[in-house]
């Protein structure tokens, strides 16, 4: 008897699913007794390890099980016609929401080209050099503001109220 159709026999899965089961049980035992430090830890672990190994071995000749999809989804099944119109109907639904989304994209397009086309717009009618003369002022600015902060604070020591 060939390996794989006893496996798929009911003696075999039956065989496969006590040495799987016995295995793993003997793994988790044998790193309990390893971490308690237990004696026979070793050969439990070893024991269990190589019932695993031999099982994940055997299990390479298993043939995968077959789904049956049409059971999940029925437009899967052999009813042809009312696949041909749940096909239909889809193809409708997904063609209108391509529509959708292709006007929505169109219009956002039209936003963003607009968008750009403003900036660029704005960008051509600002003159560099004011640009170099509203720095050179905010830096003004800024120096007027350090020397009255700096009176400020004298005015505030001279009255005796030292600003903290």
């Amino acid at each position: 008897m060939k390996i794989s159709r006893f496996i798929r026999s009911r003696a075999g899965r039956r065989l496969y699913n006590f040495a799987y089961c016995w295995g793993a049980c003997l793994v988790i035992l044998g790193a309990v007794f390893k971490i308690a430090h237990m004696p026979f830890d070793t050969i439990l672990l070893m024991t269990g390890l190589f019932t695993e190994v031999t099982i994940f071995f055997i299990s390479g000749f298993d043939t995968p099980p077959e789904y049956e999809w049409e059971k999940v989804f029925p437009q899967l099944g052999d009813d042809r016609v009312a696949g041909i119109a749940a096909d239909k109907e889809i193809r409708k639904k997904l063609d209108e929401g391509t529509e959708a989304i292709e006007s929505r994209l169109r219009e956002l397009n039209q936003a963003y080209e607009s968008h750009i086309r403003e900036i660029r717009r704005l960008t051509d009618t600002i003159d560099p050099r004011v640009i170099a003369d509203l720095q050179k002022e905010t830096a003004d600015l800024a120096a007027l503001l350090k020397q009255l902060n700096s009176r400020y604070s004298g005015m505030l020591s001279a009255m005796g109220q030292d600003r903290k």
